[in-house]
C-alpha cells in the first residue's frame, strides 16, 4: 500500500512525499525490486540522479531481468554524462525486453550525443518498428538527419512527428531547423514561432529564432529573442555567447563582456567565450587584459587560430611585437 501511495505521490508531481512514502515500503520489504525501481524514478524527478543510480541498481540486483529499470538506469547515467554505462544499460533493458520500445529511443539519443549517428538511425527505426505512432522517436529521427545532411529525411520524420502530435513543440522546433538548414528562413520563423506558441517556456526555440535572425543581420531581433532564451534558461553557455556575439556587432560592449563572462563562469575552459572576450577587452583599449585572455586559449589550444590572431595583433597595439 505504501508503495502505490508513492506511486501516486510521483504521479501527481509530488516526488518529496513519493520519496517518503517508498522509503517506507522498502524499509518493510528490502527485496521489493519494484518500489526501489519506483524510489529510484522519484530521486530521479528531483535531480538526485546519484541515489536514483544506487536505487535503480538495487532494482536490478533484487531483479536481474528489470528491463524498466535497466532503462531509467540509462536515463540517470546520461543526465550524469556517464554516456557509455548509460549505453551498456539500454542495451541490456533490449536484451531483457526486445519488445520494449522506450530504451531502443533512449539509446538512439545517447548515441547520437557520442556522434555515432547512423547507429541512432537505425535504433530509432527499430523502436518505430515496436510503435510507429510514436511521435517523439520519429522528431528525434529527423533530429539526426539534420546533422545527417537528409534533410528531406527529416522534414519527412518531422512532420509525422506533428500528424501524430499537432501540440509537440520539439518537432516544430526541429521542423524550424530543417527549414533553415534548407534556407528557407521564412518556413524556419514559422515553425520556430509555432513552437514557442505551444510552448512559450522553451528556450531553445528562441535561441534558434535568434540565430536566423543573426544570420540576416537582424540584431535587434536576435538580441531580443537571445535575452528570452537566457531568462528561461540561464545556465546555457551556448546562448550567453550568441548573445555577447550580437552584442559585439551593435557595438554595445559592455554588454558584450557581461555575456562572454556569464559564459566563462559556467565553463572557464571554452575556448570561443574566452577568445571572443579578448576582442572586446581589446576594442575597449584594454590590451593587456585582452593578451592575458587570448593567452589562457593558446595554454587551453595551442593551435586556435583566432587567439593566434588576435593575441599577435593585440600584442602589435603594446608594442611588444614587430
Amino acid at each position: 500500500a505504501l508503495h502505490l501511495l508513492g506511486v501516486i505521490a510521483f504521479q501527481g508531481g509530488d516526488n518529496e512525499k513519493a520519496i517518503e512514502l517508498i522509503e517506507k515500503a522498502v524499509t518493510i520489504n528490502p527485496d521489493f525490486a519494484e518500489a526501489h525501481s519506483s524510489l529510484g524514478n522519484a530521486m530521479q524527478a528531483l535531480g538526485r540522479r546519484e541515489e536514483a543510480v544506487v536505487s535503480y541498481e538495487k532494482a536490478i540486483s533484487l531483479k536481474p531481468d528489470y528491463a524498466e529499470a535497466y532503462n531509467n538506469l540509462g536515463v540517470a547515467f546520461k543526465e550524469l554524462g556517464q554516456l557509455d554505462r548509460a549505453v551498456s544499460s539500454y542495451e541490456k533493458a533490449i536484451a531483457h525486453k526486445p519488445d520494449y520500445a522506450s530504451p531502443y529511443n533512449n539509446l538512439g539519443v545517447t548515441l547520437k550525443d557520442l556522434g555515432r549517428l547512423e547507429e541512432a538511425v537505425t535504433r530509432y527505426n527499430e523502436a518505430l518498428v515496436l510503435n510507429p505512432k510514436l511521435s517523439e522517436v520519429h522528431s528525434n529521427l529527423g533530429e539526426v538527419f539534420i546533422e545527417l545532411g537528409k534533410f528531406d529525411q527529416a522534414v519527412a520524420s518531422c512532420q509525422q512527428a506533428i500528424e501524430l502530435n499537432p501540440s509537440f513543440a520539439e518537432a516544430y522546433n526541429n521542423l524550424g531547423n530543417t527549414y533553415r538548414s534548407l534556407k528557407q528562413s521564412d518556413e524556419a520563423i514559422t515553425n520556430y514561432e509555432k513552437a514557442i506558441s505551444l510552448w512559450p517556456d522553451y528556450a531553445d526555440a528562441y535561441n534558434n529564432l535568434g540565430n536566423l535572425h543573426m544570420e540576416f543581420g537582424r540584431l535587434e531581433e536576435a538580441t531580443d529573442n537571445y535575452q528570452k532564451a537566457i531568462r528561461l534558461s540561464p545556465g546555457s553557455i551556448e546562448i550567453y555567447k550568441n548573445l555577447g556575439n550580437t552584442l559585439l556587432l551593435q557595438g554595445q560592449l559592455d554588454d558584450a563582456l557581461a555575456s562572454f563572462k556569464k559564459a566563462l563562469e559556467r565553463e572557464p575552459n571554452d575556448v570561443v567565450a574566452r577568445t571572443n572576450l579578448g576582442a572586446v577587452l581589446s576594442k575597449l583599449g584594454r590590451l593587456e587584459e585582452a593578451v592575458a585572455h587570448f593567452g589562457k586559449v593558446l595554454a587551453i589550444k595551442p593551435d586556435y587560430a583566432d587567439a593566434c590572431h588576435n593575441i599577435g595583433i593585440a600584442l602589435k597595439e603594446l608594442g611588444q611585437l614587430e
